[in-house]
């Protein structure tokens, strides 16, 4: 649904969380509607339009006795329908870690590598000064390397610098 915005954002709030509830999560393939009440909503169109479902509901002509039957099995199943959302959530999570594990790369260097350096404004996650200005400073030389991560660097020159540096903002200078 997309309207235009007319500062009236609380008319629309209705609709808004119907269809949130209602549309189904990648993560689970339930909607939130079906995990708490063990049946899929009802749209209104669904009552002007005949679909199956309805159709189906009509050609029986169920009494009262019979749809409160109905609705208790509905709520019953509400327990293993909520089991089997846990199973699908933690399978797609399982799924999105290795996906974003295959994204991750390892940067191990050894002492005497060259190396760059991101510049600070880079580290820092602010917007560069300028477009032309490069991302990665001169070439340093790995003083010190230690197994969690973090490198002592100096200058080509063999000034040290003091401060140690995570390995993720340092990449392998090929000369």
């Amino acid at each position: 649904m997309v309207f235009e915005y007319n500062g009236g954002w609380s008319m629309h709030l209705l609709d808004t969380l119907w269809s949130y509830q209602n549309l189904v999560k990648t993560a689970n393939s339930f909607s939130p509607f079906c995990l708490v009440y063990g049946t899929e909503a009802m749209s209104p169109a669904e009552l002007i339009i005949p679909t199956a479902r309805t159709i189906q509901g009509q050609e029986l002509e169920l009494d009262a006795d019979m749809c409160a039957e109905v609705r208790m099995v509905d709520l019953e199943a509400v327990g293993e329908i909520r089991e089997v959302a846990r199973e699908r959530i933690r399978r797609y999570r399982q799924q999105m870690s290795n996906v974003y594990e295959k994204t991750i790369h390892e940067r191990v260097f050894i002492e005497g590598q060259l190396v760059l350096r991101d510049v600070d404004y880079v580290r820092r996650n602010v917007s560069a000064p300028s477009k032309f200005l490069p991302n990665w400073e001169e070439p340093y030389m790995i003083r010190e390397a230690h197994g969690s991560g973090y490198y002592k660097l100096a200058k080509m020159d063999g000034i040290a610098l003091c401060d140690p540096i995570n390995g993720k903002w340092l990449k392998l200078y090929h000369a």
